[in-house]
This record gives C-alpha cells, structure tokens and sequence, in this order.
C-alpha cells in the first residue's frame, strides 16, 4: 500500500475511533483556537457536522459548519484525485494547487465572515 493510501486511511481510522469516543463518552476535543480567542475558527462545528451528518441530522449539520457541509464532497472528491495521482507517480497539477489555495482563502474568509456576523 503506497504511503498516501496509508496516510489517509489511518486519518479515516482515526476519525472513525473519535466517533467511537464521543459516542461512548461523549467528551470532545475543544477548539484550542476558540478557547484562546472567543471566536469561533474556520473548522468550529466540524465535529458537530459529521456527528449529525452520521445520524443523517443534515439541517442542523449545516448550521454547525455551513462552508464545509457544503464542500465536503469537494474535499473527499481531491482526497480521492491525490490518491489516484500518487498511485500513478504523478504530481499534482499547478490548477489543482491554485484550486486548493482558493479553497483555502474561501475558508479563512469563511472564517472571518462568520465571526463579523455572530
């Protein structure tokens, strides 16, 4: 198994036993970023997301995070294009670099935006 393959089926493995905690004990891990400031970062709520979003609870799964709810299938969908990439010796093309610094930009604005309007 190739190193990204790893990489990211350790991060689903992980996450999958995080799911396992919170059910079982409910405990989360706070958000270092809110708990110094007071706002809220871009990824708060991601773990309320996917709880919901497990327990197919899509509404308010949108309300924790709404900027990821909607772009997680574009997250998962470059997950897949660098594995297939990595398997093929292939690197990643200048666009798809670009594509992710926008996306990040949008995420950090995103971030700042829902701060200004809480």
């Amino acid at each position: 198994m190739q190193k990204t393959t790893k990489t990211w089926v350790g991060i689903l493995g992980a996450g999958t036993a995080y799911y396992i905690w919170l059910k079982a004990g409910g405990m989360a891990i706070p958000c270092i970023f809110r708990k110094i400031t007071g706002w809220k970062c871009p990824g708060c709520g991601i773990t309320t997301m996917i709880w919901n979003m497990a327990e197919l609870d899509f509404v308010t799964a949108y309300q924790a995070n709404p900027f990821l709810f909607l772009t997680w299938p574009l997250l998962l969908a470059e997950i897949i294009y660098l594995i297939v990439l990595s398997y093929k010796n292939r690197k990643t093309p200048v666009w798809n670099e670009w594509l992710a610094g926008i996306y990040a930009c949008a995420l950090v604005i995103f971030g700042i935006v829902r701060n200004i309007s809480a």
